[in-house]
């Protein structure tokens, strides 16, 4: 495809998260740049869990879309879009408007995934935004001071189920009528990613009511009850659903993926295998050599898709995307963090540190205020979140008595002792 040289391209970013936000402020001034989204808050989702325990609150997890966008020299319109034609090079918006672009940007991430079981959009409580994580820590506050057993089923034991039920933990372990049972249809817990640490959460919950039931599904949801495949019913005050994602269904509707399954189809300059002035930032995109859709791929997504615009704008050369290693953080309340690097485990409560430092140099990166308010507000959010954080552990005795000790995982020695618990299970 030859593109046309303008003197100012317009370039629509839809979607205002990691990768469309990190799109936005790469984008060079020549450009005019409008973004579409339909909340007008930056919401960072690696850090929802914490709101379960109260860790975090919501207001320490926003930032001003608007505000980064304008920020950065360009418009914001708080509105979703219902369609994109990229053989018109149009966005139609819910408001009935269209807009043209030389350019976009798709950074739309992907939408729960309830794999067509009955009762569970309806009865489950998704596990992916603020608002919803929010909600599932004032439900589990009015549950503690319940006078009979309370039941909380968690949907999912990928990194989602997992932080979670560290988060529950970390507030409410020592309430012994909150019952907490985790369904993974894999044989194992964290099944997506290399290193095997099931045996360590296990270890972990013999001390509490936590049940792990896997290679199982579930078949249905109701308001108090949830079904499973094998035919066990479980009761259920809180159903919560961390189940994985899959693709938003503007992928489908717009022409860009042949299947609703099917995340976009990109070439390693992130570009639409057909659609070549189209990039495609985070979850959304199809990415081989990304393995896991994580916050950190979705800003060097956004970059690299901006950066390659700017090229094109420049008339020079694309350059392909190429993932950087980096490992991933799990963090499993107060009672331990896991730094994932391949096959490599790094373990202890002292790693939390870690998880915390990522958060605060994100939320700088993307606040939009000047420089002196950037340092004013990290200090403020410096203080508001590692202070809950510190009480938390502080009046835990086992939590201080963690708090010292990093271990080296063997990936051998855990593949062992969780041959040997399910032979004696």
């Amino acid at each position: 495809m030859v593109f046309k040289r303008k003197s100012r391209p317009t370039v629509i970013i839809i979607g205002a998260n990691f990768g469309g936000l990190t799109a936005v402020t790469t984008l060079l001034k020549q450009f005019t740049v409008i973004v579409v989204d339909p909340t007008p808050w930056f919401e960072y989702l690696p850090g929802i869990h914490e709101l379960v325990s109260g860790v975090k609150t919501p207001s320490l997890l926003k930032l001003s879309s608007p505000k980064i966008v304008r920020r950065a020299g360009h418009r914001f319109i708080k509105d979703r879009v219902v369609q994109i034609l990229p053989d018109k090079n149009l966005v139609i918006m819910k408001n009935g408007t269209s807009l043209s672009y030389d350019f976009c940007i798709v950074a739309i991430g992907g939408v729960k995934n309830t794999f067509g079981t009955p009762g569970a959009d309806t009865h489950a409580v998704s596990f992916s935004n603020i608002e919803n994580c929010h909600f599932i820590g004032k439900q589990l506050k009015i549950l503690s001071k319940a006078k009979t057993p309370s039941h909380i089923v968690i949907v999912g034991g990928g990194i989602e189920g997992i932080e979670v039920l560290g988060e529950i933990l970390r507030k409410f372990k020592d309430i012994k009528h909150i019952r907490i049972r985790l369904i993974e249809r894999e044989n194992r817990l964290l099944n997506e990613i290399p290193a095997d640490i099931d045996s360590e959460i296990r270890k972990h919950c013999r001390p509490y009511p936590v049940e792990f039931i896997t290679e199982a599904s579930v078949k249905k949801v109701t308001g108090k009850t949830v079904f499973l495949t094998n035919g066990k019913r479980l009761k259920s005050d809180l159903t919560i659903w961390t189940a994985g994602a899959k693709p938003h269904p503007l992928l489908l509707l717009s022409g860009f993926t042949e299947t609703a399954d099917q995340w976009a189809p990109v070439s390693g300059t992130l570009q639409h295998i057909v659609h070549k002035n189209v990039f495609f930032a985070g979850d959304a995109a199809d990415v081989p050599d990304v393995h896991s859709k994580q916050a950190y791929h979705a800003i060097d997504m956004g970059h690299c898709a901006a950066l390659n615009i700017n090229r094109i704008h420049s008339g020079k050369a694309l350059q392909p995307f190429k993932p950087r290693p980096k490992p991933i953080i799990v963090s499993f309340g107060d009672l331990d963090t896991y730094v994932i690097a391949g096959d490599f485990v790094l373990a202890g409560s002292a790693l939390s540190s870690l998880k915390e430092v990522v958060f605060q140099k994100v939320m700088m990166d993307f606040d939009p205020a000047g420089i002196a308010l950037k340092g004013l507000h990290l200090s403020n959010r410096a203080v508001r979140s590692a202070l809950p954080l510190a009480l938390s552990t502080t009046f835990s005795l086992s939590a201080l008595k963690r708090l010292g000790k990093v271990r080296l995982l063997d990936k051998r020695k855990e593949k062992t002792k969780r041959m040997r618990q399910r032979k004696h299970d």
